[in-house]
């Protein structure tokens, strides 16, 4: 198998189909360690023995965990699949089974002591958002996703577009973080009219870029956390303006944690919103809705998580927070 075309053919069908550039990184990274892999193995092997020999490789010899093994599973069968068109038989109890662990959500008292500690990074408000996760239920990257246009500070919502699964959905922002907002979109703006004088665009999905250029370059459009500097966009390899990147809020948060001798992830953040609502009495079908779940199951995993020794409804945890 010749890898250079296996890959421009594989990246062809995962941008025909609009999967995410993340997705796109990921397989393409499987992708080149099987076809790697291949070639230490006898050709008369079937491609499912294949297969089979390279999961249980990265099982046995580099340890990884049932999540990476999936994510090269799900690789090399996409390949086959959508790429070869010769789909694999029989290759699903090959699937690692994730162990059943139980979320950590961090306590009332944590999660006020971390929001209290962290400290805005690199000249980006890692404050603001770690707030944004916790008072909306966000995942890590959900709110640097936000452009302006999903914003309706009026109705105090947030409209989520092709959040994970490519699924949308509304969730309620907190009052109390609208002026702090109102700030961020003064910055935002500006950095939107730099841009506007210097030609410099934001990315757009799909391809709307093509069919609406305006677009590029229109204020709804522009991010609500916008990077500091330019890139070179890795498929047009034009010059563009990206949202800021969700390391300043990892480490930022990490820094706080450290600084706490606390164990809190920014995701983790999402599980208190969860775990904090419940214990508050509120309904697991709205916070399904809320999250994002598919499954009402889902929901209800986090009554699961540590009991909390004290109860107190979202804003009140919020309000109790000071800028450091």
């Amino acid at each position: 198998m010749n890898l250079p075309n296996a890959i421009e053919r594989l990246r062809d069908v995962l941008r025909r189909q609009h999967k995410a550039l993340a997705t796109e990184s990921t397989y393409v990274y499987w992708l080149r360690h099987y076809v790697t892999a291949l070639n230490a193995m006898p050709p008369a092997l079937s491609s499912e023995q294949k297969l089979e020999r390279f999961l249980t490789d990265l099982a046995r010899h580099r340890d990884l965990s049932a999540n990476s093994q999936n994510q090269a599973f799900n690789a090399v069968l996409y390949f086959y699949k959508e790429v070869l068109r010769q789909p694999l038989q029989g290759v699903d109890a090959l699937r690692a089974k994730r162990p059943a662990r139980l979320r950590h959500a961090p306590t009332v008292d944590e999660t006020q002591a971390l929001l209290q500690t962290i400290r805005d990074r690199a000249g980006y408000p890692t404050n603001l958002i770690a707030r944004l996760i916790y008072g909306c239920g966000l995942r890590a990257t959900e709110p640097l996703n936000l452009r302006i246009k999903d914003l309706n500070l009026e109705q105090l919502t947030l409209f989520l577009v092709g959040a994970k699964g490519g699924k949308d959905r509304v969730v309620s922002l907190p009052k109390l973080l609208v002026p702090e907002l109102v700030q961020q979109m003064k910055f935002a703006q500006a950095v939107w009219q730099r841009d506007l004088h210097n030609k410099i665009p934001v990315p757009l999905p799909h391809q709307l870029a093509i069919k609406y250029p305006d677009y590029q370059f229109a204020w709804p459009w522009a991010w609500l956390f916008p990077s500091h500097h330019t890139c070179f966009h890795p498929r047009t390899h034009c010059e563009v303006r990206y949202r800021m990147h969700e390391a300043n809020v990892q480490r930022a948060v990490k820094e706080a944690r450290r600084k706490l001798g606390i164990q809190v992830l920014p995701h983790e953040l999402r599980h208190g919103y969860a775990t904090h609502s419940m214990e508050n009495g509120v309904s697991p079908r709205a916070i399904q809705q809320a999250m994002g779940h598919s499954s009402l199951e889902t929901t209800m995993g986090y009554l699961h998580t540590e009991s909390l020794s004290v109860r107190s409804p979202l804003e009140t945890i919020l309000s109790r927070i000071t800028k450091p």
